[in-house]
């Protein structure tokens, strides 16, 4: 016997109300409450939808939280649900979909990570004490103005950690400036390619063209070496943006250790750090009035031996790229 219209509307709605609730006490973290409300559901639904997931990540946090999530975090408590949440991800399949419970849920667990440190007075350190970068916290709590100047300080006093310039870029997108992203990201692509968390890039594009430079046969099997210099190449890095005089300084400097150690060691995967960051001084060499005692010509010869192909791509638009050089600060 069919149940009327009405009826079968209220149980519908009766049904949401009683998920929904389980899922609010999962983001409340409180997953004692969660397992009892979702259990309770299936017991009334059990032709309802699968609160499977929902158990599972119960259960993994209460293994390493406890019943529910307390607020107190000191550092070391800070970077062990850091620690936490990375086995989460390997656990529960990290990238989600959109549509997912996952990602709210991070941005909530996160955000008491944030609070139990800030309650402890400890919000404003530069790592944590494994290393992890304390803007990266407030960059998952959906906090990225906090994210920004942690990670901005960091750099500061580490110039050359290409992870923590990574996290300044995805911090800037969840700002809306793409395009001081774009310059983090490029710093980061050139002092350490295999150092940048490639998993969590917050720009799509760049993690879109990122995968698909994997295919080309370009990039010699070295796609994360070469996606700095292609980047600028084909527009999605600007070359000719620097923060001011004493970066491109730090830029002639790195070059220049690269080469000395590329000569020892005759590594070719330092070849396209070393091509990405001739680039960058090849466009500015001449407007910063560089070539008193820095040699153009032998920095664009050796960019030639390199990838004489890339170089030619490179000389073809120098033209256009050069009309927009500018000096930028961030």
């Amino acid at each position: 016997m069919h149940r009327p219209m009405n009826e079968q509307l209220s149980l519908f709605i009766e049904e949401n109300t009683l998920f929904n609730g389980g899922v609010q006490q999962l983001m409340d973290m409180d997953f004692k409450g969660c397992i009892k409300t979702i259990e309770y559901y299936r017991k009334l639904y059990p032709w309802g939808r699968s609160v499977d997931r929902e158990r599972d990540m119960c259960l993994f946090w209460i293994e390493r939280l406890g019943e529910t999530a307390a607020l107190h975090c000191d550092p070391e408590e800070g970077e062990r649900r850091y620690r936490a949440w990375l086995e989460f991800e390997e656990i529960f399949g990290y990238p989600w979909p959109d549509h997912g419970i996952e990602r709210p849920f991070g941005v909530r667990y996160f955000s008491c990570v944030a609070k139990g440190l800030e309650s402890c007075g400890h919000g404003r350190g530069p790592r944590l004490p494994a290393g992890t970068p304390m803007g990266l916290i407030y960059l998952r709590a959906g906090r990225p103005e906090r994210a920004v100047a942690l990670l901005q300080s960091l750099i500061e006093t580490e110039e050359e950690d290409a992870r923590a310039y990574g996290y300044l870029g995805d911090a800037f997108v969840s700002r809306g400036d793409t395009a001081t992203a774009r310059i983090c990201y490029l710093k980061a692509f050139t002092l350490g390619p295999r150092e940048v968390d490639v998993e969590h890039l917050l720009d799509t594009e760049v993690r879109d063209r990122l995968r698909d430079l994997a295919q080309q046969e370009s990039v010699q099997g070295d796609s994360l070496g070469w996606f700095a210099a292609m980047g600028m190449l084909e527009g999605l890095f600007e070359p000719a943006v620097v923060r001011d005089v004493e970066d491109l300084r730090s830029w002639r400097r790195r070059y220049e250790r690269l080469l000395e150690a590329q000569e020892r060691e005759q590594d070719p995967a330092l070849v396209p750090r070393l091509f990405a960051h001739a680039l960058v001084l090849s466009e500015h060499a001449r407007t910063l009035g560089l070539t008193r005692d820095f040699d153009l010509v032998d920095v664009r010869r050796r960019m030639k031996e390199w990838r004489p192909d890339l170089f030619s791509l490179y000389m073809e638009g120098l033209g256009e790229r050069t009309s927009r050089s500018k000096v930028r600060f961030l």
